[in-house]
């Protein structure tokens, strides 16, 4: 019988982040039921201008909902970056950590932290427990991400770098989206201790999404699509999604397709579809639904490729969206760029997708897209049912699950110690609030 592993999951992106359910349920549901030895707590923490929001509670009724038997917090937080963030953070944690029934008595207990904020939190609170195994579950390139302008965007650079630097000298393990990822933290000298690590990026939900023809026989016959080639995108519309490069492409196509369609599926779809409408492309020509997570893989069945447009930054280098597993789970093969973390050269190689450059260059785009509409019109179910496949053997929670309960018994096993970073009192970048 395996020993017991104490876990604590440790979010600070809040309640209604948009890959909370795909990137923290969905892996803590799946231990659930194939790790018994792993005992669960997720922390949760949200900006306290969200204390009132009705949508708080039926949304913690949910999340509990979906991680049964598994003790899970919710608390407010100031937003990050601002003064004393680090000291206010910890507080939180230690009073879960208590709350969760991890005593004095307790193990060893493994804090999985999503982001730098967390981690970092979680490394200075290690200094006075020992207990504490910190895994260090790096999303992105931090500094990168921040884009604000002036002096408020170098404080907010600043305080990443900082908090990289600080958490990947004091972690104990470091898990990163992508090869890429982690070669980028190598090179520029934030990460250089050896400690164990692994690359699993963001995965796709086997049970949630899925092929099925029938299925989306019936949900085109639904929608009225018949005969229309539809181009797809899921998702968000932040600005590093590029709505204007999705709505030139598409615009693009339908200049040389005119029986092609756009299907958006997003809870806010204004941005794209304000930039469609600027390139003329007409209102019937674009169906828009705002499906519910669980519904989504059926209309993304409905489509025939998706896009995955992203502009060749470091942001975009060195990630993992999970809706490349997605698209591909559902049966979509990919339009998408070649700066796209791992997945651009893995979409190529398997045959699961084609890339083009950006900015968007209509001729290329076009091209791409008959080459696909060819494929799938000569392999029909069969290229479908192949993308889907790829999805579940390379980016799925029941492949990589099993990589992360590794790391977390490699954690447990090693022995306890309070020496964070070697160079705290020197380097000004691993100086933290207590």
């Amino acid at each position: 019988m395996k020993s017991q592993i104490n876990l604590i999951s440790f979010v600070g992106e809040g309640l209604f982040t948009s890959v909370l359910d795909s990137q923290v349920l969905v892996p803590l549901a799946f231990l659930g039921r194939q790790a018994p030895h792993v005992r669960r707590a997720l922390l949760i923490l949200t900006s306290v201008r969200y204390r009132k929001d009705p949508r708080v509670p039926p949304r913690e009724k949910a999340i509990r909902a979906t991680l049964p038997g598994a003790t899970v917090l919710f608390k407010y937080r100031t937003p990050p970056g601002m003064p004393f963030q680090q000291r206010l953070w910890a507080a939180q944690l230690r009073t879960a950590l208590r709350e969760c029934g991890y005593t004095a008595a307790t193990g060893p207990i493994v804090v999985h932290c999503r982001g730098r904020e967390t981690a970092a939190t979680a490394v200075a609170v290690k200094r006075h427990d020992p207990r504490l195994k910190v895994l260090y579950d790096v999303r992105g390139a931090g500094v990168d991400e921040v884009n604000l302008p002036g002096l408020l965007g170098w404080y907010f650079r600043r305080t990443a770098d900082r908090d990289v630097r600080f958490a990947l000298r004091g972690a104990d393990a470091v898990n990163t989206v992508s090869h890429k990822l982690a070669q980028h933290l190598r090179e520029t000298g934030a990460w250089t201790r050896p400690i164990p690590s692994t690359v699993v990026g963001c995965c796709a939900d086997t049970r949630r999404f899925y092929f099925d023809p029938a299925m989306r026989a019936a949900r085109r016959k639904e929608l009225g699509f018949d005969q229309r080639f539809v181009v797809c995108y899921s998702g968000a519309m932040w600005h590093w999604q590029r709505p204007d490069a999705i709505a030139a492409a598409f615009a693009a196509i339908r200049s040389a397709m005119p029986d092609a369609h756009m299907l958006i599926l997003s809870r806010e779809p204004e941005k794209l579809l304000d930039h469609l409408a600027r390139l003329a492309v007409p209102a019937d020509a674009v169906t828009v639904h705002a499906a519910a997570h669980d519904q989504v893989a059926s209309y993304l069945m409905a489509a025939d490729v998706a896009l995955l447009l992203r502009e060749n930054s470091l942001t975009n280098q060195v990630a993992s969206p999970v809706k490349f597993a997605e698209y591909l789970r559902c049966g979509l093969p990919v339009l998408l760029t070649p700066y796209i973390g791992d997945l651009s050269a893995v979409a190529v190689e398997e045959g699961v997708g084609l890339t083009v450059d950006f900015p968007v260059q209509a001729e290329q785009v076009i091209q791409a897209a008959r080459t696909l509409r060819e494929r799938l019109a000569a392999e029909g179910d069969h290229c479908r049912a192949a993308c889907s496949r790829l999805a579940a053997e390379r980016f799925s929670w029941d492949v990589h699950a099993g990589e992360l309960i590794r790391l977390y018994e490699t954690l447990v096993q090693q022995p306890s110690g309070t020496e964070v970073c070697a160079t705290a009192g020197r380097d000004p970048a691993c100086r933290q609030e207590l």
